[in-house]
């Protein structure tokens, strides 16, 4: 829900309300078990308030609030001993105050300071977390830019809570992450139908919570790993309302501390993957937009030891919107069009063709 608090667009009030509930039941047939049924019950409930003022004709603060609440039950129940086990039943509660403040020293020069004050009923006191950010456009066609921020991250339930039956174990002693990012980056213009935009990151995260497969597989915390890689964004337009895209990230994810010295200066697993995208949307001024999108993965490790990894894939995924008037907006996608088979995890596949239908509303 949005609303103007000034005459014109200088000053607006946003306020989002959030609500999600799972139920989720699993049958794992194991003969040898006589076969057991997990039980998921999750219920998350939310708000944000949002004030963006411009105050001045070159000066504008964004400052607000924001707060979830997520209750979550885990059982398994054994079909041969009739009997139920909890696995997990707790709820976190997270909130969080902001604000940021930007300035335009003049039509080419601009930045930005940012607070985040994190409250977490997991973890003891609160988190804060400044950032600041800077763009200088060196020519009408070309801009330079450098961010920082620091950051923080709280276990989700599913780190906590685990998931049975696939022999996920729950950590419920994970520490929350904290850590640095750092990019520079450059912007582009090709002429008037068309913008390059390349960003290299440095990130360096503490308590890094990461998933370990085994048996069984469960969450972790990695020391301190380092992340440094390069982004290119590619965007044209071919005709009027045609466009193309592609996107690449390059990564290097390094281990550089940990309780398990063996480890230290490998690859952390599942999140070294290089991507690629690539994209051909239609997308008119009154917001009708399709889209047919080629995504690649690469291949990557699935542990610390650098040991065992996996192929990566192609997929080509579909999208949809459809405004019914200025509030409904229906949407649909279709991914993985043909169906293509690749493993997430060692011996668990991937999802293959799906298709999911919603509709959104503004007011």
């Amino acid at each position: 829900m949005r609303s103007q608090l000034g005459e014109g667009n200088d000053s607006l009030l946003t306020t989002r309300l959030f609500a999600d509930f799972l139920e989720y039941n699993f049958n794992n047939p194991d003969p040898a078990t006589f076969g057991t049924r997990d039980d998921v019950e999750r219920r998350s409930i939310g708000v944000q308030v949002q004030h963006d003022w411009q105050f001045a004709p070159n000066q504008t603060l964004t400052y607000g609030a924001d707060y979830r609440n997520t209750q979550a039950q885990n059982t398994t129940f054994s079909y041969s001993t009739n009997a139920t086990n909890v696995n997990y039943d707790g709820e976190i509660s997270q909130g969080a105050l902001f604000a940021l403040y930007e300035v335009n020293f003049s039509s080419r020069l601009s930045a930005n300071v940012g607070i985040r004050q994190d409250f977490n009923s997991l973890v003891n006191g609160s988190f804060t977390s400044p950032s600041v950010g800077a763009r200088w456009a060196i020519s009408p066609s070309t801009a330079l830019r450098a961010n920082y921020a620091r950051s923080f991250r709280a276990p989700l339930i599913s780190n906590l809570e685990g998931l049975a039956a696939f022999n996920v174990v729950g950590n419920p002693d994970l520490e929350p992450e904290t850590g640095d990012s750092f990019d520079v980056g450059i912007d582009q213009q090709l002429g008037d139908f068309g913008l390059i935009r390349l960003t290299g990151f440095i990130n360096r995260i503490n308590n890094l919570i990461n998933f370990r497969f085994g048996s069984p597989s469960t969450y972790e915390n990695i020391g301190q790993v380092r992340s440094i890689g390069l982004e290119a964004d590619l965007n044209v337009e071919l005709f009027p309302n045609f466009y193309a895209f592609a996107n690449y990230t390059l990564n290097d994810p390094r281990i550089t501390e940990d309780s398990n010295p063996d480890i230290e200066g490998n690859i952390l697993s599942f999140r070294d993957a290089d991507k690629l995208n690539f994209g051909l949307t239609y997308e008119t001024p009154n917001g009708l937009y399709a889209a047919a999108i080629l995504r690649n993965l690469s291949s990557f490790f699935v542990n610390n030891t650098n040991t065992e990894e996996l192929s990566g894939f192609t997929a080509i995924d579909l999208r949809l919107r459809v405004p019914v008037n200025e509030e409904i907006v229906l949407n649909a996608n279709l991914d993985n069009l043909f169906d293509v088979q690749f493993e997430q995890y060692p011996g668990y596949s991937g999802v293959g063709r799906s298709f999911r239908l919603g509709v959104s509303a503004a007011f």
